[in-house]
């Protein structure tokens, strides 16, 4: 398993969250809060992995945490601990992850896939593109997800 990331270092996104304690899941995530063109792809996401899983795992490390409003949940601590645990968790499934990689396209291949980067092409039977929004370009936020998912019939 590969894991390319356009930032410097891990987690920013996630270490910048929640004024820096990180709201990392919310009790009342369901599909229902979700919108898509195939609803049915949000009711098969969250059952093979439920916000109740995560929230174990992050018991797991003894990671405190606290409830605001709406069900949010925060670190009582430090984002840096969310990090760190997913970092071990990448450790522990053997996944390389891979800093400041710039991606300049995507296309099929009879075996997978094909991502081409600044450090070269990778090959995968299997893509997850996990993006996020155009929301903060400083952080290295842009529209290349929205791009993806509509050059493969997505958006």
């Amino acid at each position: 398993m590969l894991l390319l990331e356009q930032a410097r270092h891990p987690g920013e996104k996630i270490r910048i969250s929640g004024g820096g304690r990180c709201n990392f899941t919310n009790l009342h995530t369901a599909p229902s809060n979700f919108l898509s063109a195939n609803p049915r792809f949000c009711h098969s996401a969250l059952s093979c992995h439920t916000q109740r899983d995560f929230i174990a795992l992050v018991e797991s490390y003894g990671i405190a945490y606290h409830e605001k409003t709406r069900g949010q949940l925060f670190c009582d601590g430090s984002s840096r601990q969310i990090i760190d645990m997913l970092l071990e968790e990448c450790r522990k499934a053997q996944a390389q992850l891979r800093l400041g990689v710039r991606i300049s396209g995507i296309s099929r291949s009879e075996n997978g896939f094909v991502v081409v980067t600044d450090q070269g092409e990778f090959c995968a039977r299997s893509l997850v593109v996990a993006t996020g929004g155009p929301s903060i370009p400083k952080m290295g936020s842009s529209g290349f997800g929205y791009k993806i998912a509509e050059q493969f019939g997505l958006g």
